[in-house]
């Protein structure tokens, strides 16, 4: 197995653990004789901190990618970079927060942790593998759960920062490349699909976001649920990850565009969003 093969496959193997419904998905897929290709997986992180960008894309560039365009979220105060590889149709996306934009209490919250992520950086267990695997981007969780009372205080202004605190560093979510299915080779039939069989899918900004004129239409599932036990609250449902379609078309040289529409992302950020996953009405646009 290649060190790339090795790299996903660990991540797909943590992705796996905490989102069930991708794995049937999957299996759904192939039971119809799909080979499925992965279009992207996407990581959460904090800015100015030891796990910043800056500081996750050595591992990424070490992989063989280089770097293809960088977004911006303002509402969200988040800063992306997209990554492609020339061996391989899997791009990388990177979101970290600015959580130094936030108010005072979630600030102290997330300085916290970022504090306790120094200390666990300096531990040998997290050393550079012989192997020359990527040990940051697979890491999960370099600190202490929080309390579910600083988890509600940062979901309150940021659900971004909710889920990090209690997920880590992981893929947040890997993408079907709908481009290669033969039995659903529309996104609206992927889609159709889906709701038949009875998943509920991110709504926020339409279920299919973008335009073929965007050159990427995209949809995804709404995040898995997972009980973590906090220490003042007991065992609390908490959003974990969701699966990603994605459609891309060519653009005028003939190749497939291969980066992301920022109005579109930014609606499918809300994947994880535990009001909309429980059947709220109100749209939350500020996290």
């Amino acid at each position: 197995m290649s060190v790339l093969d090795a790299f996903f496959t660990k991540l797909w193997q943590q992705y796996s653990v905490i989102s069930p419904q991708a794995v049937d998905i999957h299996q759904l897929f192939q039971r119809r004789g799909e080979e499925l290709v992965n279009d992207h997986v996407a990581f959460r992180t904090f800015a100015d901190s030891h796990i910043g960008i800056d500081i996750l894309e050595d591992e990424v560039l070490a992989l063989g990618y280089r770097h293809l365009d960088s977004y911006q979220f303002d509402v969200k105060k988040l800063d992306a970079r997209c990554y492609v590889h020339n061996n391989s149709p899997t791009k990388i996306f990177i979101s970290e927060l600015r959580w130094q934009s936030l108010s005072d209490a979630s600030q102290v919250i997330i300085q916290d942790i970022i504090e306790q992520t120094k200390a666990t950086l300096k531990s040998p267990l997290l050393e550079q593998s012989s192997r020359g695997l990527s040990p940051l981007l697979s890491a999960g969780r370099l600190w202490q759960l929080p309390s579910y009372a600083d988890y509600q205080t940062l979901a309150s202004e940021s659900e971004y920062a909710a889920w990090l605190s209690v997920w880590g560093l992981r893929a947040n979510h890997f993408t079907i490349f709908v481009n290669h299915l033969k039995s659903t080779p529309e996104l609206t039939d992927v889609v159709a699909l889906l709701q038949q069989q009875g998943y509920q899918l991110n709504e926020a900004g339409g279920v299919i976001k973008g335009a073929p004129s965007d050159l990427l239409i995209q949809a995804s599932t709404m995040a898995d649920t997972c009980i973590v036990n906090f220490n003042d609250a007991g065992e609390q449902a908490i959003s974990s990850c969701y699966y990603e379609f994605a459609q891309r078309f060519n653009q005028e040289n003939g190749e497939l565009y291969q980066g992301f529409v920022p109005l579109s992302a930014d609606k499918i950020f809300e994947s994880t969003n535990m009001k909309s996953i429980l059947g709220s009405t109100t749209p939350d646009n500020e996290n």
